[in-house]
């Protein structure tokens, strides 16, 4: 440590002040913010050091956090309610309803609620919109 009143940095002391950027997705809250800053570090981990990202998946995973982690459908599922398009496409089942609200994701009323055809969601995912959404979220 360093003594009282001495800095331990002081070339990054002398780095003028910048003011803080502004969330790109105003409608974020800081629960979802959160999360976002975490599945970007997740992304780096894995560029960095895949071995090192997967042991911290396996301890959140012990400790029942798994919402990072990407989960993979089977090759069969074509057709998903709302929770598995959410862990799907990495964002809340009400993003999902708003997709679907504002038409950018096609639903089908099934019963009490909605499903939603595996190829909309990768339809989705890949689609320029999107793909400029995640390298803004996740720096990939």
């Amino acid at each position: 440590m360093g003594r009282p009143g001495v800095s331990v940095t002081p070339d990054l002391d002398r780095q003028p002040r910048q003011r803080p950027g502004r969330w790109p997705f105003p409608g974020d809250n800081a629960l979802v913010r959160a999360r976002k800053i975490a599945q970007m570090y997740r992304a780096a981990l894995g560029l960095a050091n895949p071995q090192m990202r997967d042991e911290c998946d396996r301890t959140a995973a012990g400790f029942g956090e798994t919402w990072a982690v990407p989960r993979v459908l089977a090759a069969d599922v074509e057709v998903l309610g709302p929770a598995a398009a959410a862990d799907f496409l990495g964002v809340s089942t009400a993003r999902i309803r708003s997709l679907r609200l504002a038409g950018r994701l096609p639903g089908v009323r099934d019963g009490d609620g909605w499903l939603y055809r595996r190829a909309d969601l990768v339809a989705l995912q890949t689609s320029p919109r999107r793909r400029n959404r995640l390298v803004a979220e996740t720096g990939a």
